[in-house]
């Protein structure tokens, strides 16, 4: 049978209970406060002792497959002298020469990917470039990465790259949906020097295979580079400053100008087109051409459908052709023109063109292309410096 306590247990349990209190609570406390206590010093490295190890021989850097080195000596001149706040003491420390050197290395090592270019053949997908990774050197990083290592007095340090992958990759190109020839342009260079020839097939391989993606603006010049002898080109006529002067790359406006009439007639939308100053006879009919030089004048144009398109180049004889292909959505192209007209006995003309774009769903859209030749002979031809 339960029986309440009686009062003067209670009393004594009570008393117990506030002594227990009384005791622990100070102790609680006491071991709360312990972890409130900031931690012991932790003793400060003196930057000036690791510099002068470090710069007392050479260093190794590596980045990727490339290795770079540090003279000795060199670390101790990537320092300044200054004084600690808190303690007073004077040490070096690292400036920004750190920094530049590794923005140096990043310049050397750091590298685009490069997509995958095929070309089409009988409705298979040949591959002429295999895709390449990029890489960058993250000069954030990599400079932490270096100070650190030499602050531990390493002979070798590594710097660590970022790997970037290709849009366009051989394994990708079977989803690309790349099956219908959208266009095709052409162009004859028949009387062509043999300098001449030769820049048409340089300059025209650099596009052979070449993925343009979906809205992406297509830059002529962009992808042409640099037009030097070391890139292959030989010196040839070139309209410039009112004249016609020898240039390495003359005829390159050959390729420009059939890619113009391939974009044409694929219905995509010309940001920039020139027409030549006068007329060329290589590029009849009159008004269908498009003039290219690196840092004045280029051909853009974009990709306006849904899906990647694919540049296929080729030459049969003394004909070039530029085929586009990609994922038909349905668009119709027509031409009316080009048409020459208010011809002057002096070569001088104007001449245009009219494209109209009919789309699937029934919208269409008309642009006319105008073009303004002078006379032939207002440019004279400087004598050849090359010869």
């Amino acid at each position: 049978m339960f029986r309440s306590p009686s009062f003067r247990t209670l009393i004594s349990r009570l008393i117990i209970a506030g002594a227990v209190i009384l005791i622990g609570f100070p102790l609680g406390m006491l071991a709360y406060l312990r972890t409130l206590a900031p931690p012991p010093p932790v003793p400060v490295k003196n930057i000036a002792s690791l510099v002068e190890q470090s710069s007392s021989h050479d260093t190794t850097i590596i980045v990727g497959n490339k290795k770079f080195v540090i003279k000795k000596g060199t670390v101790a001149n990537w320092t300044e002298s200054y004084t600690r706040n808190y303690t007073g003491e004077k040490d070096v420390r690292f400036t920004d020469a750190i920094a530049d050197y590794v923005s140096k290395l990043a310049k050397t090592a750091n590298r685009v990917p490069v997509d995958a270019k095929f070309t089409i053949n009988d409705g298979k997908a040949i591959i002429l470039t295999p895709a390449q990774n990029g890489q960058e050197l993250n000069v954030l990083t990599a400079t932490t990465e270096l100070r650190q290592g030499l602050l531990a007095n390493k002979s070798e340090v590594e710097l660590a790259l970022e790997i970037t992958e290709p849009a366009i990759t051989e394994e990708k190109i079977s989803s690309l949906g790349i099956n219908d020839r959208l266009a095709i342009g052409e162009s004859n260079f028949t009387g062509s020097t043999t300098a001449r020839i030769q820049n048409i097939k340089v300059s025209s391989k650099k596009y052979n295979g070449f993925i343009i993606k979906p809205n992406e603006t297509f830059s002529f010049n962009t992808i042409l580079g640099d037009v030097v002898a070391s890139t292959g080109y030989a010196p040839e006529k070139v309209i410039k400053n009112g004249q016609i002067m020898y240039e390495y790359g003359g005829g390159i406006c050959q390729v420009s100008t059939t890619l113009f009439r391939a974009a044409i007639m694929a219905g995509f939308p010309i940001v920039e087109r020139k027409p030549h100053a006068f007329p060329v006879h290589y590029y009849e009919p009159q008004g269908f051409d498009a003039t290219i030089y690196p840092g004045s004048s280029d051909l853009r144009f974009i990709n306006d459908t849904a899906g990647p398109v694919l540049i296929q180049t080729h030459i049969v004889g003394k004909n070039i052709y530029f085929e586009i292909y990609g994922k038909s959505d349905g668009r119709t192209v027509t031409m009316n023109g080009p048409y020459q007209y208010d011809i002057q006995p002096n070569g001088a003309m104007k001449a245009y063109f009219t494209r109209t774009i009919s789309f699937a769903d029934g919208a269409s859209t008309s642009k006319t292309f105008y073009s303004n030749y002078r006379s032939p002979a207002l440019y004279p031809t400087e004598p050849n410096p090359y010869q």
